[in-house]
Parts: structure tokens; C-alpha cells; sequence
């Protein structure tokens, strides 16, 4: 059987209990750290319509869905469109994001009256000017039929009157040669022309044969040795000169050979003397000349002061 002293000392103990653990209930939270009230970003985040928490996947997923929203919705204003690609170049990019946030936390801490504070070395705002007359884009004019018709038109018409006028314009220069005598034209002092005649000199005429001449030397002769030479040969012109019949011997006597594209003189300096029979002989090589291809041979020899020529042709094989 318990004692009076027991069972107050139980009623105590059950009465205290349940106090203690009230007090533990109602006892103040420990306070949260105090730091800067962030308010919704009004900025590229609003653009895009997301929280500044949300995930770089989240941003970009976010992003093609408004962006194939705004270009297949029809609509001719580019505006949004623009917005929304300069948001995600900004909030794409990790680095940028990052800078982005930086700077927008660092505000949210600066009081309001207080100026923005610009970074060493960033570029200030500038004051954007909106132009006051539209910029037209100039379109270069490329001259049409029309211009055409219209340069023909006026070419012609100025040529017609040109026609009819100018017959019926008559100048009177009496007046101007009355003027002129008055007044000189010019301050220069006129010059007197000098009219005494001087002699030209009348180049030499080229010596050419008598009639006569050449009918006293229609007995010569020139020939070839071989009508048809094969080539790398030699070959031989033969000149008999005869002057009304009788040989001319000591006459120097000269050719010059006329290929198909050059010319050659044998001898290549000074010349053959006649025999007392008047005969001479010019040896050369034919060379590699074109077969089949006439070759002309002209001789020359100079008699009483009078230069002659005979002709005659080969063909090398």
C-alpha cells in the first residue's frame, strides 16, 4: 500500500511533464540568416516567362517552344522574335548567364537612389537616338524600254530640226569684219609670213635599162644546172652574157636565191667574173627548202653603168 508521500510525489511528476513539453513546443525557431530580397527578374528572364533558377535545359527547352510559337503563328511583327533571341544568347550561354546574374544580384543590393556602378573597363550605357526620318533603302534604276524610246525620241526630233533649220540660218559677218578692223582680235603682233621659195633638192631617179640597152643583151642567157634538185645538194646557175652577140667577159655577175620564207645572196659578198666566153658559174647549197616549192633565181650584172637581171626558177624534191 503506497504512502501519502508517494502518490504526491506521482501527481507532481505527472503534472510537470506535459508543462515541459509545451515549453519546448512553444519555444522560437531559430532565425533564418538575413539576406537580399530578390524580387522577380523583370528582365531576359520575364522574356523567356521563367524563374532566374531555372535550368540551363529548362531555358532552352523553353525557348524553342516560344520560338516556334511566335514563327508559325503568322504574324508579320519580328519584335518578340528579336527579344527572345537576345534573351536566350544571353541565358543560353553559361558564362554569360553567370555575368548576367552577377549583375543583377549586385542592384538588387545597391539602394534605389544610388547610381548603377559601371565595372573598370565596361562599356557605359549610351543614349540611343531614334532617326527622325525613315531610312529608305535606295534601289539602283536600270534604264527600261521606256528610257529608250524616250533617248531615240529626242535624238530624232533634234536631228529633224536640225535639218529644217540650219538651210535657212544665214550669217552676216559684214558687221564682225568691220569690228575686226576697228578693234584687233587679238593683242599678239601679226607676223609677216615669209614667202621667199627654197629649193628642195630632187632625189636621185634610180637608174633603169634602156630600151636600147636590154635589146643589145637579148642574147644572154641563165639557167640551172638541174631543174629538180633534191635537197642538202648543190646547184649550179649558169650565165652566159652576149652584147649584140658577142660575149662580155671580166663582168662581175651576182644572184640572189628567193626561198619560201627567206632570201639568200651568192656569192654572200662581191660577185663572179665573166670568162672571155662570158660565162659564169654560181655554186650553192640548196639546204632543207620546201619540196615542190618553186624556187626564183634573179641574177644581176651592171653594164654601161646600167643594171640588168635575169630570171629563172627550180623545184627541190
Amino acid at each position: 500500500m503506497k504512502s501519502v508521500s508517494d502518490v504526491v510525489e506521482e501527481q507532481e511528476t505527472t503534472t510537470l511533464l506535459p508543462i515541459l513539453a509545451d515549453e519546448a513546443a512553444l519555444a522560437p525557431a531559430p532565425e533564418a540568416p538575413v539576406g537580399p530580397a530578390l524580387k522577380a527578374d523583370p528582365g531576359l528572364y520575364a522574356i523567356l516567362g521563367l524563374d532566374p533558377s531555372a535550368s540551363d535545359a529548362l531555358i532552352k527547352a523553353t525557348y524553342r517552344r516560344q520560338a516556334a510559337k511566335l514563327i508559325g503563328n503568322g504574324s508579320h511583327d519580328n519584335q518578340p522574335l528579336k527579344q527572345l533571341n537576345v534573351a536566350y544568347e544571353v541565358l543560353g550561354n553559361p558564362v554569360r548567364r553567370a555575368e548576367y546574374d552577377r549583375l543583377r544580384v549586385s542592384q538588387a543590393l545597391v539602394p534605389a537612389s544610388a547610381p548603377t556602378p559601371i565595372r573598370p573597363g565596361a562599356k557605359g550605357a549610351t543614349r540611343i537616338t531614334k532617326r527622325r526620318r525613315p531610312r529608305h533603302a535606295v534601289q539602283p534604276h536600270y534604264p527600261g524600254l521606256g528610257d529608250v524610246i524616250v533617248v531615240l525620241t529626242v535624238v530624232g526630233l533634234a536631228v529633224i530640226a536640225g535639218a529644217l533649220l540650219i538651210p535657212r540660218l544665214s550669217v552676216n559677218l559684214s558687221a564682225l569684219n568691220a569690228l575686226q578692223a576697228v578693234l584687233p582680235l587679238s593683242s599678239t603682233p601679226r607676223r609677216v609670213l615669209d614667202v621667199t621659195v627654197t629649193a628642195v633638192p630632187t632625189a636621185e631617179a634610180t637608174a633603169t635599162p634602156l630600151p636600147s640597152v636590154s635589146a643589145r643583151f637579148s642574147s644572154s642567157t641563165v639557167s640551172v644546172s638541174n631543174p629538180s634538185p633534191a635537197q642538202n645538194t648543190q646547184e649550179t646557175i649558169q650565165v652566159h652574157l652576149k652584147r649584140d652577140g658577142e660575149p662580155i667577159p671580166s663582168t662581175d655577175v651576182w644572184a640572189t636565191v628567193s626561198y619560201r620564207t627567206t632570201e639568200e645572196r651568192w656569192p654572200p659578198t662581191g660577185a663572179v667574173k665573166t670568162d672571155s666566153a662570158g660565162a659564169a658559174n654560181i655554186t650553192f647549197n640548196i639546204g632543207a627548202a620546201t619540196p615542190n616549192y618553186p624556187v626564183t633565181v634573179h641574177v644581176y650584172t651592171t653594164v654601161d653603168e646600167q643594171q640588168l637581171s635575169w630570171t629563172t626558177t627550180f623545184t627541190p624534191h
